[in-house]
């Protein structure tokens, strides 16, 4: 049997969209196990954004900022080059 591969995929109205090329045949057929992941747009609250600051404190400190507002600013211009629109 072939070695597995991992891509990342996007579920809508019953189809299953790659979000990444597949050097695949028409046709070909695929066996897949999957996990669900976490939605992009879930967010936390700002007592868990607190904690996270609290927790990074030390050999993170000032990468990312050091209050919500500055993480929130970093998180979503890391996240936007990821977003994908289909």
């Amino acid at each position: 049997m072939a070695q597995p591969n991992k891509i990342r995929v996007k579920y809508n109205n019953g189809v299953i969209t790659p979000l990444d090329k597949l050097n695949l045949p028409d046709g070909q057929e695929l066996e897949l196990e999957f996990k669900v992941l976490p939605s992009a747009t879930s967010e936390l609250s700002k007592e868990e954004k607190k904690d996270l600051i609290q927790k990074m404190r030390g050999s993170m400190k000032g990468t990312w900022g050091s209050t919500v507002k500055e993480i929130d600013a970093c998180i979503r211009s890391e996240r936007e080059p990821w977003d994908r629109k289909l």
